[in-house]
C-alpha cells in the first residue's frame, strides 16, 4: 500500500513517496510537519482540548530515513496547555512543533462580518495544475489539486484546493487536521512571486493558527506573499473548507539569489 511513512515499531520510516522538491532523497516539509501534527492531534484528543496553535521549527533536512517522536507537556493548565513534539533522526532533532491547546467553550459570538459559507468556488470547479508542475515533487505527485485562482507555474498570489491522497501514515485514514497541515507547507509555493531560475527561498518554519477545526478531505490554500528588505519575506494564507474559512498561516521566507548561492558554495 502506497504511503508516506511506514510504522516500524516505535518509528515512522519515510518512503519515497515523502521526497520533496530539492532532492528525492529529502522529506518534503509537508511530511515532516504532518508526522509530527499527529502526534500533537493524538495528545489533543486525550486531553479533550482544541488545538489552536501548531509552530514547527524545521532545523535540518531529513532523509529518507526512520524517524522518533518525543513529546512533553511544558504547561497543563486548566484552560490552555502547551505541549511540544520532536522529530528526532538517531541522537539528532530534525525539528520540533510546540503547539497550543485550549479548552473547549459551549458557545462562540456571532461574526457579522465572517465569509459566507460556500463562497468559494468547489475543488471540482477547479483546474489542475500543468504536469510538469506536478512533477515538482515525489510527494506533490500523491496530492490532488485544483486551482481557483491564479497559477502554480507563474509568480503571483494563487487559491488552490488540495487533498492527500494516500495516507500519511500506513493503515491509517489521514484526518482533516493533518490535510490542513501538509496543506499549509505549500502556501509559499501556491503564492511564489519569484522566477525560480533566478532565485531559491526557503520556510524554516510555519505557525498555523484555527479558530475552528477544519472538515473534510479537500483544504484550500489562498496565500500572499511580502517580501522585505536583506532577502526577507513573510507568507501569509488563509485555509478553509468546504465550510468556509478556518485558520491563518505565517511563514518567514528567506531569498537568496542562485549566483549568490553558488558562490557561497
Amino acid at each position: 500500500m502506497t504511503a508516506v511513512f511506514k510504522p516500524e515499531g516505535p518509528l515512522f520510516r519515510a518512503t519515497e513517496h515523502a521526497g520533496g522538491p530539492w532532492s528525492p532523497d529529502m522529506l518534503q516539509g509537508s511530511a515532516t510537519t504532518a508526522l509530527m501534527a499527529r502526534e500533537v492531534e493524538r495528545l489533543a484528543k486525550t486531553s479533550g482540548f482544541a488545538v489552536r496553535r501548531l509552530t514547527f521549527d524545521l532545523w535540518r533536512p531529513a532523509g529518507l530515513r526512520a524517524f522518533g517522536l518525543e513529546s512533553e507537556m511544558l504547561r497543563d493548565g486548566r484552560k490552555a496547555k502547551t505541549l511540544q513534539v520532536r522529530l528526532i533522526d538517531g541522537d539528532t532533532e530534525i525539528g520540533r512543533c510546540t503547539a497550543l491547546l485550549t479548552a473547549q467553550g459551549n458557545e462562540s459570538p456571532a461574526d457579522p462580518f465572517s465569509k459566507a459559507a460556500g463562497a468559494d468556488v468547489p475543488p471540482e470547479s477547479g483546474t489542475p495544475p500543468p504536469g510538469f508542475v506536478q512533477r515538482w515533487s515525489r510527494y506533490f505527485q500523491n496530492v490532488s489539486v485544483r486551482l481557483i485562482e491564479g497559477a502554480l507555474e507563474k509568480p503571483g498570489p494563487a487559491a488552490a484546493w488540495m487533498r492527500l491522497d494516500v495516507p500519511m501514515v500506513e493503515g491509517e485514514a489521514n484526518t482533516p487536521l493533518l490535510q490542513a497541515v501538509q496543506a499549509a507547507d505549500f502556501s509559499s509555493g501556491v503564492a511564489q512571486i519569484v522566477d525560480m531560475r533566478e532565485w531559491t527561498f526557503i520556510n524554516p518554519e510555519i505557525s498555523l493558527y484555527f479558530f475552528r477545526p477544519p472538515e473534510g478531505e479537500w483544504i484550500l490554500i489562498r496565500s500572499r506573499t511580502r517580501v522585505g528588505t536583506a532577502g526577507a519575506g513573510l507568507t501569509m494564507a488563509t485555509l478553509s473548507d468546504r465550510s468556509g474559512p478556518f485558520a491563518e498561516v505565517l511563514q518567514v521566507m528567506s531569498f537568496e539569489r542562485r549566483e549568490a548561492q553558488a558562490q557561497a558554495s
